[in-house]
């Protein structure tokens, strides 16, 4: 349901409510049925007494025993035996008393009391002027209107109306935090104004929502949202809580939160315990939780105050707030026309004549951004979504580009042939083509920016520009992702290395770290040692995206009294650290085969080509720390069987 219970009253304080929480007959601590609504009065089941130092302190408790309450209060919903409220304006109030019973929810009748006395040094945190405007030492308020942000207002977040946030690293760092504070969030996804989203010439750029203090009606929400079909006003109330200072939620009853008509198909909750993310005299953001089909993910509306929209007001330059943002860089090659035709192999990389491109069947397509945070090109990670639908033709497409500046497309939209030329970062076709079409998502054109071009990751990504940020920069593009046709008749299986186990010797290549790990040192560039001295090639230590080093060995002369651990460890490759720590973080941890041939492997997860050579170290490492009968390894020795890549 979008429309929450009405919490009669507009506002309250949080001093020690708990996070409001829907009540069910599924609670625990539930007794048989055998209380009726009629003894849920209040001094029988509950009690409502004002402070005796502060008549605005209420504190509201459960009287019941065995059974779980429920409270409809100023504040929401609660759940908690007993509750303190502190109410800054004079006037009725009303809250409910319930219990969940075996035979489910049953609720006493409303009790009503009246605060005689304004508070409103309770006022006085900054969040209630930034938000609502304040009061003055009468209670006269000051209404603050919020409008839909419609461009970037720096130093904040945000580009357009909404933003996306990733519930499971919301500070988009790899992080993976899921905890959001006060101006402490970042989004994965800043789509700007998008026709298939909200444009830049959306109605709901109209809309406002003023919110307003008053001594008599207390906290007073107006929504004036404007659509398609014209415009809707609805006045209610609003409540902060800010019994958390570093993460206040506004709710609202006998309304919702502004938001554009298309979300709300999108998110169930407009109205209670919305998130607040930003919120000072110019900007303010809000997160509530996606609920449609496309799975939970935080959408984040974005406000700007109406006087700031309007010129009236200035956001300072500088500040302890100030997020400083990186301007959009292009891709830059040098030798773009070498770099689209250079073939990666296995163990070689030459460059060709003619090159075929395919497309991604698992992604052939999705929009990248710019994120100013970061500094950084990045996936928005869209496809198969309802605004990217699934494209079918991806097996059907070939394009196939010749240095003679000749190409020949074959696709589900049908085959062409153009000429092309090649300038700067951007690829370009005499006459329009169309790489793929499906749903309202096209990318066809002349000019395509070649927004990624990685032999050795195998992907060549072409773009056309969708967005523009507040400098008039292209920050968004609509790409293809494509990958390089192998040549025929090049290597097919696993690339074998050649391994010279005499140089394995027991004194500094096999040795024990602090007499608790057995290290083979398979390669290391600070081991002060030529390249021939390795067991293997380090040249040859290049993985590309997803590639696996497999390493086969046997090791004898140590009497083992229980299975070690093994592991191969790099000194940064997937940071998972050396031996005890990639023991306990490494997903390629195994056991030993104290009497036969071991295979350990590695995969790169860097995203992508990750080259050993003269850069990083790579050892198998064993457990030996109370794993044999003694840690002196002089009579031991190793032989590697096998190292493949694949």
């Amino acid at each position: 349901m979008k429309k929450a219970i009405n919490l009669f009253v507009a506002l309250a304080l949080g001093a020690s409510v708990p996070a409001f929480v829907a009540c069910s007959p599924e609670d625990k601590d539930t007794p048989a049925p055998s209380i009726s609504s009629e003894e849920l009065v209040k001094d029988v089941a509950y009690s409502v007494e004002a402070d005796k130092n502060d008549p605005n302190v209420i504190h509201l408790k459960s009287l019941v025993k065995g059974a779980t309450p429920c409270w409809e209060t100023p504040q929401g919903r609660s759940q908690a035996s007993e509750i303190t409220m502190t109410l800054p304006f004079a006037g009725e109030y009303t809250v409910r008393f319930g219990v969940t019973t075996g035979a489910g929810l049953v609720w006493g009748e409303p009790y009503t009391f009246t605060l005689e006395t304004n508070k409103f040094e309770a006022l006085s945190d900054a969040i209630w002027t930034d938000l609502a405007g304040g009061v003055d030492e009468n209670g006269v308020g000051n209404p603050k209107t919020w409008v839909p942000m419609d461009m970037a207002y720096l130093p904040y977040k945000g580009t357009a109306v909404v933003g996306y946030m990733n519930p499971d690293d919301v500070l988009n760092d790899g992080s993976n935090i899921t905890d959001i504070t006060l101006d402490n969030w970042n989004y994965n996804w800043d789509p700007g104004f998008q026709d298939w989203l909200i444009p830049a010439t959306d109605p709901y750029l109209d809309s406002e929502m003023t919110l307003s203090l008053d001594a008599a009606k207390g906290c007073v929400a107006e929504i004036k949202r404007v659509d398609a079909n014209g415009v809707t006003t609805v006045t209610g109330g609003f409540n902060l809580n800010t019994a958390d200072s570093k993460r206040p939620v506004i709710s609202f009853n006998d309304c919702e939160m502004l938001h554009a008509a298309w979300g709300d198909n999108v998110c169930a909750n407009y109205s209670q315990d919305l998130k607040i993310l930003t919120v000072n005299p110019y900007v303010l953001q809000i997160a509530t939780m996606r609920t449609n089909d496309e799975g939970p993910w935080w959408i984040v509306w974005n406000f700007v105050a109406k006087d700031v929209r309007d010129g009236k007001v200035e956001i300072p330059a500088e500040g302890p707030e100030f997020v400083e943002t990186k301007p959009v860089v292009e891709p830059k090659y040098d030798d773009l026309a070498t770099e689209l035709f250079t073939i990666s192999g296995d163990d070689a990389s030459y460059v060709a004549t003619k090159t075929t491109l395919l497309l991604d069947e698992e992604t052939p397509y999705d929009l990248i951004w710019w994120n100013g945070a970061s500094g950084e090109w990045e996936w928005i990670g869209g496809y198969g979504s309802s605004w990217a639908p699934v494209y079918g033709g991806a097996g059907d497409f070939a394009l196939t580009l010749n240095k003679s500046g000749k190409a020949e497309l074959e696709s589900a939209e049908g085959g062409d042939a153009a000429g092309f030329t090649i300038s700067g970062n951007k690829i370009i076709f005499d006459k329009e083509i169309t790489l793929l079409s499906t749903g309202n998502v096209a990318i066809k054109g002349t000019e395509f920016t070649v927004m990624k071009c990685s032999a050795d990751d195998n992907e060549v990504v072409f773009g056309i520009p969708v967005e523009k940020d507040a400098t008039g920069a292209w920050n968004k593009y609509l790409c293809a992702k494509m990958t390089i046709k192998p040549i025929s008749g090049g290597q097919s299986g696993p690339l074998v290395l050649a391994v010279n186990n005499a140089n394995i010797p027991a004194n500094d290549l096999f040795y024990v770290n602090a007499d608790k790990y057995i290290r083979v040192m398979l390669y290391n560039p600070w081991a002060g040692k030529d390249d021939s001295a390795f067991a293997i090639d380090p040249t040859k230590l290049k993985l590309k995206k997803g590639q696996t080093i497999k390493v086969r060995f046997t090791i004898s002369g140590i009497d083992w009294i229980s299975t070690p651990k093994a592991v191969l460890c790099a000194q940064n490759a997937n940071a998972y650290g050396w031996d005890a720590a990639a023991y306990a973080a490494s997903p390629f941890v195994t056991d030993l085969n104290t009497t036969g041939e071991t295979e350990l492997t590695f995969t790169n997860e860097t995203g992508s080509t990750y080259n050993f050579y003269g850069s990083d170290a790579i050892e198998i490492s064993i457990d030996l720390d109370g794993t044999a009968t003694s840690n002196d390894i002089s009579g031991a020795s190793v032989n590697i069987t096998s190292v493949t890549i694949e």
